[in-house]
């Protein structure tokens, strides 16, 4: 049993690390203007950038909600073992 805690706190550690790191992404890409995240064309790629920056976002965004909802969980599970 102690080697199955064990496992289960070195899970957490990596979610947390994972979640921590996600958040500190999505505040460094926030507190920049979109335009300095951007390559400087002028052109249709700039456009492209800019909506691949917005689909990052989102991805991580979801990335947060799932990590979040796992790290809940195992931690649930910790306080019924």
């Amino acid at each position: 049993m102690p080697d199955i805690q064990k496992d289960e706190q070195i899970i957490a550690d990596g979610l947390q690390k994972q979640l921590d790191e996600l958040r500190e992404i999505i505040a460094r890409m926030n507190s920049k203007p979109l335009q300095e995240q951007t390559v400087s064309s002028k052109d249709a790629d700039d456009a492209k950038t800019k909506e691949e920056i917005q689909k990052l976002n989102i991805r991580i965004s979801h990335l947060l909600r799932a990590l979040d909802a796992k790290d809940a969980l195992i931690k649930d599970l910790e306080t019924r073992s």
